[in-house]
């Protein structure tokens, strides 16, 4: 009696299964594209060269001789709780600098003034 009943089921869950299956696979042909995630770096050091016009800030590190970095636009910076403007920023002063690998280089989003002499 039980068998009967397991062979008439047996359709019934080969559709429910099916059915099962055709929503997993819809959801994932909807799914959003990944997009590929910058990375972030973080910088200490000495400026070595600044040019406001150009958004152009060049820093040596201890582990290099000078990188010249693009500040964002909209970048922040920050001596103590004082906001500055990039041409406030001075040859010699020591920064920590926050930002983003772009397939154009590095982009700074935060300045922040360590130590100015």
């Amino acid at each position: 009696m039980m068998r009967r009943r397991i062979e008439r089921l047996g359709p019934a869950l080969t559709l429910v299964s099916a059915l099962a299956l055709g929503t997993a696979l819809a959801g994932a042909a909807a799914a959003q594209p990944r997009v590929e995630e910058r990375l972030g770096f973080a910088v200490t050091g000495e400026v070595t060269a600044i040019d406001a016009a150009a958004r152009k800030i060049t820093v040596k590190s201890t582990n290099d001789e000078g990188v010249v970095y693009t500040v964002d636009a909209s970048a922040t910076i920050m001596s103590g709780s004082q906001k500055l403007a990039l041409g406030d920023v001075k040859k010699g002063w020591t920064v920590v600098l926050n930002g983003q690998d772009d397939p154009a280089g590095k982009r700074v989003t935060y300045i922040k003034v360590a130590k100015a002499p």
